[in-house]
């Protein structure tokens, strides 16, 4: 299980890092399209010695996972991402040494062709300099078009590898979270039809049984708002409801929100059949609601302590009906 879990933590790194450096990479090329690429872009993009980069870290992270560690568990096309992902790593290096020679080197040896008459030898000298100038300029326009493409063609890659991740919890989650990532590299809808694909209940499942992961780990406010983006797709599931309920209501409880907890309670009542109570939640309910009610006695707030032990005494009473 120890050994599963580093390895889901893994790929939602690389998925995440792909989509960073994707992203980044369509903002260097438009620079350069448009002449306004400068060295620091660049600089913020590949270097193999800040390993915090993205693109760093993607090029670790797949060969961690897919090389050095997992090559006899992992499938051709993982290898295959692999060799791109170093591919592209290694042409942003060169991409890099070339801007740094055109935006460094370049307007030394022109301010000095230009400052002052040159003798015979510098002449020749500054001659090669603008030869070796030309020929920066078409490998760092090779390069471009290099990790352009290879980019688009990773990006399908990743779009057949996705679906093979669906039960990786972490890598879902995050996805489900961070999906303009999704789309600024896929496009809008593309974005999310991808992850809709990975559920045969499309995004209301997947939001669905993620805020159920997250409700069964008690991080209520997470299982809320996935159960709040679940009914936008699955509008009349009436036990949906329910689970967002029960989950802004105990959410409320623990940022003392009490009055939220109350009112999101309240409203659970009707939904407590098509519920169930599988799981416990009436009898949570009841003791959340005996608590809110004994400190709204102990603030000398006596009509809102006698609401939340009556909506406690409903709730156990209901958890015998069901």
């Amino acid at each position: 299980m120890k050994n599963l879990d580093k390895k889901n933590w893994i790929i939602l790194e690389i998925v995440r890092d792909y989509f960073y450096s994707h992203i980044r990479f369509q903002s260097i090329y438009e620079k350069y399209r448009t002449q306004t690429l400068s060295f620091d872009d660049i600089e913020e993009f590949a270097t193999d010695k800040d390993p915090t980069l993205p693109l760093f870290n993607l090029k670790e992270s797949c060969h961690m996972l897919f090389r050095y560690q997992g090559e006899e568990q992992s499938s051709d096309e993982e290898k295959l991402l692999d060799l791109a992902i170093g591919s592209i790593f290694h042409e942003a290096m060169k991409l890099r040494e070339n801007l740094y020679q055109l935006k460094v080197y370049k307007p030394r040896y022109l301010q000095i062709q230009n400052s002052r008459q040159a003798s015979d030898y510098e002449r020749t000298l500054l001659h090669e300099f603008m030869k070796i100038g030309a020929k920066t300029e078409k490998r760092l326009a090779e390069s471009m078009l290099e990790i352009k493409r290879l980019f688009q063609d990773t990006l399908e890659q990743l779009a057949h590898l996705l679906p093979r991740y669906k039960d990786n919890p972490v890598l879902i989650k995050f996805l489900l979270r961070n999906k303009e990532l999704m789309q600024q590299a896929f496009g809008r809808r593309r974005g999310l039809q991808i992850i809709a694909d990975m559920f045969p209940g499309g995004l209301g499942e997947a939001y669905d049984v993620e805020g159920k992961s997250y409700l069964a780990s008690e991080h209520y406010d997470l299982a809320a708002e996935f159960f709040s983006q679940a009914q936008k797709y699955r509008t009349s599931d009436q036990g949906l409801k329910g689970l967002y309920l029960y989950a802004r209501g105990m959410d409320g409880y623990y940022k003392n929100r009490y009055q939220d907890t109350l009112r999101s309670f309240y409203k659970l009542i009707p939904l407590v059949r098509v519920l169930g109570d599988g799981k416990g939640y009436l009898e949570k309910a009841e003791e959340v609601c005996r608590k809110i009610s004994r400190e709204y006695l102990e603030d000398k707030k006596k009509k809102l302590g006698n609401v939340a032990l009556r909506l406690a005494d409903k709730m156990r009473s209901l958890s015998t009906e069901v």
